[in-house]
């Protein structure tokens, strides 16, 4: 077939022949974004998880163009455009892929994978533990609950074994976690990495608290890195909200990042906790030299304590002129005006508001962390 004829089908998707993504848990999934495991690693080798029937099922309902529930998010958001970032679906970012391909007819046999996109978030191991996250991507609540590691040493030693075999295929690299600068088994990845494609495409996902490691001065070897960097809030709320990090040294790294790389974007989850202080930390940013298209915002829709419609109305409609005010002096070609535009159009979905399950939670982290929110976030409180 051709590219076009693959294009006609609107159930296809590359990724369960060239994708893979490995969480901190173990579950293999075809993608960041389904919801939907192909198996664990810690129950079946790699290899045949990602060769194995339930992946050639999905392939072949693919090309019978039958929608499979695991690409339900896609399909929603090709259909519901305004909910969308940048437009398009994961799905449709990655058809990119048949236009690179010298072998078209390798998508039309289902016993065929080949590792060419790798997310890659081998261990939750992580030094900050953020309000809106939990035990299964990050070590320092997994430690604070007092969870064990959920992926054992020995399914990670064959998986790693299984990628590194497999790297003259692969053309992009995801790394996060936890936090990819801290996980140990990214040396080894990029050394490998480094020897074979030193041109490969590198992505990192960090919470930008380490610049000055192995990983690191690793990273730095490649020509061709992008990073995207969580930030949410500024000073005391950024301390507050990324538990475990500092204010200060984000600033001081962030300097360093920029000296060391060009590419650089930023990815803010927006939520109760900066429903409109988010515009102080894009402010900051911009005011770094930051370009209006390094700044994603995503809006935050789980768990719905943490959901930005909890707030007052009166707070939800100064956040609405606020975005209005930001989309006049934005453009509209760049992330930032789309990131607007969509927290925008959220704000409009049907939600259930209960501010008191926010304080509850707010309790809940200021007791076992010795914090105070009332005094972190007291505009908020004054709300209530």
């Amino acid at each position: 077939m051709t590219p076009k004829q693959y294009l006609e089908k609107k159930a296809f998707c590359t990724l369960p022949w060239l994708g893979m993504y490995v969480q901190p848990d173990g579950d293999v999934r075809n993608c960041a974004v389904t919801k939907e495991t192909l198996g664990n690693i810690n129950n079946q080798p790699l290899e045949k998880i990602l060769l194995g029937p339930v992946n050639t099922q999905i392939k072949t309902d693919m090309t019978n163009d039958v929608f499979h529930k695991r690409c339900e998010q896609c399909h929603h958001l090709e259909k519901n455009q305004k909910f969308s970032l940048n437009g398009i679906s994961n799905r449709v970012w990655y058809l990119k892929t048949l236009y690179d391909s010298k072998e078209l007819d390798f998508f039309d046999q289902v016993q065929n994978y080949r590792p060419k996109m790798l997310d890659l978030r081998w261990k939750n191991t992580c030094n900050f533990a953020c309000v809106y996250c939990g035990p299964d991507l990050s070590s320092a609540w997994a430690s604070e609950l007092k969870q064990p590691q959920k992926i054992t040493d020995a399914a990670l030693s064959k998986s790693l074994e299984y990628i590194h075999k497999n790297l003259d295929s692969v053309e992009h690299v995801y790394l996060a976690g936890g936090e990819p600068l801290l996980i140990k088994e990214n040396i080894d990845l990029l050394n490998r990495l480094y020897d074979l494609k030193p041109n490969i495409e590198l992505r990192i996902n960090t919470n930008l608290s380490v610049v000055n490691n192995e990983i690191y001065r690793l990273i730095q070897k490649f020509p061709n890195v992008h990073w995207t960097v969580s930030v949410d809030n500024i000073e005391k709320q950024f301390e507050y909200v990324r538990y475990g990090g500092s204010w200060a040294t984000f600033i001081h790294n962030l300097q360093q990042l920029k000296q060391d790389f060009e590419k650089i974007n930023f990815n803010s989850v927006w939520f109760v906790l900066n429903g409109i202080e988010i515009f102080d930390c894009i402010d900051y940013l911009l005011g770094q030299g930051f370009h209006e298209n390094t700044i994603i915002v995503n809006p935050l829709d789980s768990p719905d304590h943490w959901h930005v419609c909890n707030l007052p109305e009166t707070r939800l409609d100064e956040i609405r002129q606020k975005i209005k005010s930001k989309l006049l002096a934005a453009d509209a070609k760049y992330s930032l005006y789309t990131s607007l535009t969509l927290m925008l159009n959220y704000m409009d979905t049907p939600f259930k508001k209960n501010i008191n399950s926010v304080i509850t939670e707010l309790a809940t982290l200021d007791q076992r962390r010795n914090l105070n929110s009332k005094e972190v976030f007291a505009d908020l409180y004054k709300l209530i």
